[in-house]
């Protein structure tokens, strides 16, 4: 990706094209060197998210989440007459249809991240076994809906 505005943080002083980059690199267009400004860098790093806690268990909650989604469609979708087990999503479906499902699904997901690393940075192991749980939970309406769909194969 090519700019051409010298006023650019990382931009050759020679012919302007810039390079969105934090490294010192050399232009691709005349071969000078383009260096990173330091303190642009700087701002970049200070104002970046701590790194995730549990990177690991959310992707397999993330995964599952999915997963459950897709299975309930595809169960629902076999059988018109089901509903949803959980009230509260099966009222959303019933009312939005698949988009409001995925929506309210990963709402929550959402949810339960920030929640996992809140509480893992005021104390690590209850975090640890909070996103556990999570994954462990979520789960469970994975397998059993999975187990219907085989049962009525």
């Amino acid at each position: 990706m090519e700019q051409k505005n010298q006023n650019q943080p990382f931009c050759c002083p020679n012919c302007g094209t810039g390079n969105l980059t934090t490294e010192n690199v050399n232009c691709p267009q005349c071969g000078k060197q383009i260096a990173a400004s330091a303190s642009f860098a700087s701002q970049v790093r200070s104002s970046s998210l701590p790194p995730m806690l549990y990177p690991n268990a959310y992707v397999w909650f993330i995964f599952l989440s999915a997963l459950d989604i897709m299975l309930t469609w595809v169960l629902l979708l076999m059988h018109p007459d089901g509903h949803e087990v959980n009230p509260i999503a099966d009222a959303v479906i019933r009312m939005f249809g698949l988009r409001g499902m995925v929506l309210f699904k990963f709402s929550l997901v959402v949810f339960v991240v920030i929640m996992c690393e809140w509480v893992g940075r005021k104390n690590s192991s209850t975090g640890t076994r909070l996103s556990e749980w999570a994954v462990a939970i979520t789960s469970i309406p994975v397998v059993v809906t999975f187990s219907l769909l085989i049962a009525r194969m």
